[in-house]
């Protein structure tokens, strides 16, 4: 397998895995109809993936975590915030299903960020170490 087919069913795993729950959670919770759900899981998705943009501009603005990345995040808040607005507007529902769905939303987000994080570094490790098994022989050292 390829390093671009690895990161991409990495990728993919690894959202399953954050949404999933928060998919299943929030349908228990908020009582949706279908296409309101349709619409929550369409956003869940959107903001994992912009979670994976708000880590990796993170990386390269603070240049690996030499300064504060504050000012990165807050430079995306604009954009996380039309995202919550429009999400307000297709469920259409009541406020207090509104502010948990948005709740949701930002856990999505932190998903994505901190996805984003741990695979890069991993894969940093792994091609300056030589490979998996590299690093694996010497972590158990």
């Amino acid at each position: 397998m390829s390093s671009r087919d690895s990161l991409s069913a990495a990728v993919h795993s690894a959202k399953e895995q954050a949404l999933r729950p928060l998919a299943e959670e929030s349908a228990e919770s908020l009582d949706l109809d279908e296409r309101q759900l349709a619409e929550l899981e369409a956003y869940l998705h959107d903001a994992w993936f912009f979670g994976i943009r708000t880590g990796h501009n993170v990386m390269v603005e603070t240049k690996m975590g030499e300064s504060d990345p504050m000012p990165v995040i807050l430079s995306m808040q604009d954009e996380f915030q039309d995202l919550m607005e429009r999400l307000a507007e297709d469920l259409n529902t009541t406020v207090g299903k509104t502010l948990t769905a948005w709740d949701y939303l930002g856990q999505a987000w932190v998903a994505g960020a901190k996805f984003w994080e741990v695979e890069i570094a991993a894969r940093l490790i792994e091609s300056q170490a030589g490979g998996f098994d590299d690093v694996l022989g010497r972590l158990m050292e």
